[in-house]
């Protein structure tokens, strides 16, 4: 697979299946610095799906260890003057479907994309990937040519899936999973060839399981972004404040941490 804001606006929280409760966001909180107003009183509170490895290391979301996504959601609270922070499960797919997060911004590695945009709304980036392509080891990838003729597993609503669909177009059409890690065990288990998905996502699947390696990359340049409500007055002071961690080094550092041998993986096309 491939491979590295925001005022007062009233949230929906939606219910998973069905309709849900209203309630504002943030109501009766003062806002934060930089007129961010939280979804609760002296809480920032962030949603994401596990697993979520190096982004946010942990099997507990109450008991994390860390990762590039924690650390700088760490980091963002400490300049919006919040104290704490709070994190909440929330699956991927429906939070690029649009579905309203009970939180003040989901993290998970999500890609910022024309379509995407038109059902929520995205900070500055943050990170930018390409898509990787995760192999058994044995199996040699050279380029375009050779990664057409491999059966793919892929993440649904990825941009690993949509880059399998618009740009490589393998012969045989991919199998798509809820997650990654139901397509790393498809992998491993021999009923799929190769597995595309972000390259940091990749990196990490290949050191946790031995007999899985990064065949190489296919240079797209995506970019992450936090991801809010479509019209969250809290857009704009969080991109601020995201533009304020990359201008002084911030993410470089983290980047440095988390994911230093991104460098060394073979570009197919």
């Amino acid at each position: 697979m491939g491979k590295l804001l925001v005022l007062a606006l009233t949230l929906v929280l939606a219910a998973c299946g069905g309709g849900g409760e209203q309630r504002s966001a943030g109501a009766g909180a003062a806002p934060a610095g930089g007129g961010f107003r939280t979804w609760a009183p002296g809480v920032l509170t962030v949603g994401t799906e596990l697993p979520n490895p190096p982004f946010v290391l942990g099997d507990d979301l109450d008991h994390l260890e860390g990762g590039f996504e924690v650390d700088m959601v760490n980091e963002i609270a400490k300049r919006l003057g919040i104290a704490k922070v709070e994190w909440v499960g929330f699956p991927f797919t429906k939070l690029v479907a649009g579905a309203r997060c009970p939180c003040d911004f989901a993290v998970n590695g999500v890609s910022i994309l024309p379509d995407r945009r038109q059902r929520v709304d995205f900070s500055s980036p943050y990170f930018t990937a390409n898509q990787g392509v995760l192999v058994r080891k044995g199996t040699t990838v050279t380029g375009m040519i050779d990664a057409r003729q491999l059966h793919f597993g892929v993440q649904e609503a990825t941009s690993g899936a949509a880059y399998l669909e618009k740009i490589l177009k393998p012969m045989r059409p991919p199998k798509t999973y809820g997650s990654t890690t139901a397509a790393f065990m498809a992998l491993r288990a021999g009923q799929v060839d190769a597995v595309m998905s972000d390259v940091p996502i990749v990196v990490d699947a290949a050191h946790r399981y031995p007999g899985l390696a990064v065949a190489g990359q296919f240079k797209t340049d995506e970019q992450y972004g936090a991801v809010l409500a479509k019209g969250s007055p809290n857009t704009r002071p969080l991109s601020e404040v995201i533009d304020q961690l990359r201008d002084d080094g911030v993410l470089d550092q983290l980047f440095q941490r988390y994911f230093p041998e991104q460098v060394n993986i073979p570009t197919l096309g």
